[in-house]
């Protein structure tokens, strides 16, 4: 792969000038804009041909089982194939799907597109992120996750809003054929992406291989729960709004979240603050008071208006999943970056989807409010306890072979297995036995177990 690293800048002008980091944000622009209005009509059209909230909820359920497949079964691959390649091949299968919605628009038919679509969004991501770690410095990361939030979110806006207004008006068809057109323009931008080259040909790592690497790494495993706790209910307002309201207000209340996400993700992107994990941890908790916040608005029977400023609130406070991308991005091995991502990626929708089939069971039988209440208290109970373990832990935020101090034995041992992977996978036999002695000296100490995350199993 061609280097086109920029050591020395940063802030949102160098990521904009970035040879990759440019046409990546000028491809999600396109993508994410068409993704959001071809979601508007999947999620109408399952709510119209139900006649429930569960028939939203399952249109973002069905993301669930392929984007898990591929992180498990497939998620090996994801690491092969040339970048620009993979990419481009699957921005076009994001528009064959969608091709089938489009000529058949059934409710059936959007939940089973949408099911596809988690698959090939799952790989997407994996690939993408790999390509930031691979390609973009670590000043640029932060401003560069930052800039494709705030597209995704301004795209969502945009996309749920107009979609909808689309939908409402002329039928589903045309905001499809409106996706399929996004994700060939996007296919277009990637294919001129400067990143060339074969991938490296090692062993291919075991489907569990980047769920190992999270949960091996303290700081990863933690920032890992702590956004599973806020996919639970990622999808809540725009799964509800329809239940609250009909007519001019509905897209509002689809694309309140998203404002306020946006509006978040550009001003805290500037700054290094959400690159502090603590800091990121005190967002979340934010994240679920603002969730209790909306239910008691919603208990409360206030008014619409009302209903989206605290939605707001909500879409700012999930911004802070911006620092986890960039805390992912600099501390997993970027030679698996792709498997790692896939991993979050799968099992952030399968979360979701789960947690947002519940939640809209609860939304039916006992209103919205306990639903945003039930999101809010599990994701504020979970952002705490993770504060308080990762300040409990003096906070680790460095990869796995970078020690904090030279005399720290884990962090020593944790760079000899590092390595040892390493010379297994270019047949090093001398680095091989260097890892054979320090996997001997770590049993006679007891140590044995916590190697085991980080083997190839």
């Amino acid at each position: 792969m061609t280097d086109v690293r920029h050591s020395g800048k940063s802030g949102y002008r160098a990521a904009l000038a970035h040879p990759v980091g440019g046409r990546l944000l000028a491809a999600k622009a396109v993508s994410e804009l068409g993704d959001y209005v071809g979601l508007s009509a999947l999620l109408l059209l399952a709510y119209s041909g139900s006649g429930s909230v569960l028939g939203s909820a399952a249109v973002f359920a069905a993301h669930s089982l392929p984007a898990l497949l591929v992180a498990t079964v497939f998620g090996g691959w994801l690491d092969r194939p040339p970048r620009r390649a993979a990419l481009v091949a699957l921005a076009l299968a994001g528009g064959a799907v969608l091709a089938v919605p489009l000529a058949v628009p059934e409710t059936a038919v959007a939940v089973v597109a949408a099911s596809l679509l988690g698959g090939v969004r799952a790989a997407y991501r994996g690939v993408h992120t790999a390509v930031i770690a691979e390609s973009v410095s670590r000043p640029l990361m932060l401003p560069l996750f930052g800039l494709s939030s705030a597209l995704h979110m301004s795209a969502q806006v945009v996309g749920l809003a107009g979609g909808a207004g689309v939908t409402l008006a002329i039928g589903v068809r045309w905001a499809l054929a409106a996706d399929i057109v996004s994700f060939l323009v996007t296919a277009a931008i990637l294919a001129t992406l400067p990143i060339t080259g074969k991938r490296p040909r090692g062993p291919r790592p075991p489907a569990t291989h980047g769920l190992r690497i999270i949960w091996s790494h303290p700081t990863l495993r933690l920032v890992a729960l702590t956004t599973w706790a806020t996919f639970i209910g990622s999808t809540l307002p725009e799964t509800v709004a329809p239940q609250l309201t009909e007519g001019p207000w509905l897209p509002v209340l689809l694309a309140s979240s998203a404002a306020g996400g946006a509006v978040f993700s550009f001003a805290a992107a500037r700054h290094r603050f959400l690159e502090d994990v603590s800091h990121q941890l005190r967002l979340a908790a934010g994240l679920g008071l603002a969730l209790v916040a909306g239910a008691a608005l919603l208990s409360g029977g206030a008014p619409v208006w009302a209903v989206a400023l605290a939605n707001a609130a909500v879409g700012a406070g999930g911004g802070w999943v911006i620092g986890a991308q960039a805390t992912f991005a600099r501390l997993a091995p970027a030679e698996h970056m792709g498997q790692v991502e896939a991993t979050m990626v799968a099992s952030n929708i399968a979360v979701n989807g789960v947690g947002i089939l519940l939640l809209g069971g609860l939304a039916v039988a006992m209103g919205p409010g306990a639903a945003y209440l039930a999101a809010g208290t599990a994701l504020l109970v979970a952002a705490t306890a993770a504060a308080r373990r990762h300040r409990g832990s003096g906070g680790p935020d460095r990869p796995p072979d970078e020690p904090t101090q030279k005399g720290d034995a884990r962090a020593r041992s944790r760079v000899a297995v590092t390595q040892g992977i390493r010379g297994f996978e270019k047949g090093d036999r001398d680095v091989q036995s260097r890892m054979a002695v320090t996997k001997y000296a770590r049993f006679r100490t007891g140590e044995e177990k916590a190697m085991r995350g980080v083997e190839w199993g």
